[in-house]
């Protein structure tokens, strides 16, 4: 939805929905019972849906574990080494949280996916 409606929202993730859209959408997630049509007019309550998502796993989706290895990475100033060094710590991560970014990753646009 946020690739269908969204991307041309300035702020998608900056600007909050009402509290009242966003608990409502919540809900009918969490029921597996979304009408489509209700949101495709508010990307901001699909971002802001997202973003409370993320922010209420119990742990972040980047592990604790794996804080220390993700910095070091991002602070390798060769860009093909910084990549490689992403993805070898990427390949530690739990499945779960690996399925997640995928997941996430993968539908962005021209995002190249070469794990299974």
């Amino acid at each position: 939805m946020l690739l269908e409606c969204g991307m041309q929202e300035e702020g998608l993730f900056r600007v909050a929905p009402s509290a009242s859209k966003l608990k409502k959408l919540k809900a009918a997630l969490d029921c597996c019972v979304v009408d489509v049509q209700e949101y495709s007019a508010d990307p901001h309550a699909i971002a802001g849906a997202l973003k409370s998502y993320l922010r209420e796993l119990p742990e972040p989706l980047m592990t604790f574990e794996l804080y220390e290895e993700w910095i070091q990475a991002s602070n390798i100033p060769e860009q093909e080494r910084r990549l490689q060094a992403l993805w070898n710590t990427c390949e530690k991560l739990p499945k779960a949280n690996y399925n997640n970014i995928r997941y996430v990753i993968k539908s962005w646009p021209s995002s190249p996916s070469t794990r299974t």
